[in-house]
């Protein structure tokens, strides 16, 4: 099933099926593939708006998600300082973690979660 999400594209305020963008994708992957109740779609929040996505993401902390440890199916949240600037999902393939992500220059992809980590000054895990 992931293989279908690498071979979407991404797309400013994409929620699927087959265009997404990092928020839409990890919307999309937690629920499907993890049974995850589906998050609201946030299709307002423009990606390049870091505040409008900083936004978003604290009222996701404050209605829908808790703290974990990373876990398959954890959304993971990039933040510098107390801005919001990613979001990805954490899986789990060949026994490994991997964040899947997308953005507009790469598209879908998966990283290793330490790579993913180490691209910014903080990640943290919700459920």
């Amino acid at each position: 099933m992931i293989a279908d999400y690498l071979q979407t594209r991404y797309r400013r305020h994409g929620r699927g099926p087959v265009e997404y963008d990092c928020y839409g994708l990890a919307r999309a992957v937690r629920h499907e593939m993890f049974g995850r109740p589906l998050m609201p779609s946030y299709v307002e929040v423009v990606p390049d708006d870091k505040r409008m996505l900083t936004r978003a993401a604290s009222d996701a902390l404050d209605h829908h998600l808790k703290p974990c440890d990373p876990k398959p199916g954890a959304i993971a949240l990039a933040w510098r300082g107390r801005v919001c600037v990613h979001v990805g999902v954490l899986v789990v393939v060949d026994g490994r973690r991997w964040i899947l992500e997308t953005d507009e220059g790469t598209g879908p992809q998966l990283v290793p979660a330490r790579s993913f980590a180490a691209r910014y000054p903080r990640v943290e895990f919700y459920d």
